[in-house]
């Protein structure tokens, strides 16, 4: 006999709360590890431009977070993500992405 068990969700007041701006997957054959990165930009001064012009050098990825999840955990996340996404299409119309280039490697890192 199964019984239904109420479940509070808490929130701390100190969790941070960021904006992805790039995600890589990689995975092993026990799991799979979302990494996030936040994007800054590495700049030069280009004097021959003015000294206020900024030319960007590189741009740095900060990891701020790493989220481990087992193969099962990974595709019912694959799921509700899907279902979400089809909710919000339905709503406010179909999500476009830009082209990505092919991978030129072999390795089971994907960015996005």
């Amino acid at each position: 006999m199964s019984r239904n068990i109420p479940v509070k969700v808490e929130r701390k007041e100190d969790i941070p709360s960021f904006y992805a701006e790039s995600i890589q997957m990689v995975h092993s054959i026990t799991g799979f590890k979302m990494i996030i990165f936040r994007d800054k930009a590495e700049y030069a001064v280009d004097p021959a431009i003015g000294a206020n012009a900024l030319i960007p050098r590189s741009i740095i990825k900060e990891i701020i977070s790493e989220v481990n999840f087992s193969p099962q955990q990974l595709k019912i996340l694959a799921k509700v993500v899907e279902e979400q996404i089809k909710a919000y299409e339905s709503r406010f119309g179909e999500i476009s992405l830009p082209e990505q280039s092919k991978k030129k490697d072999n390795t089971t890192a994907s960015f996005i």
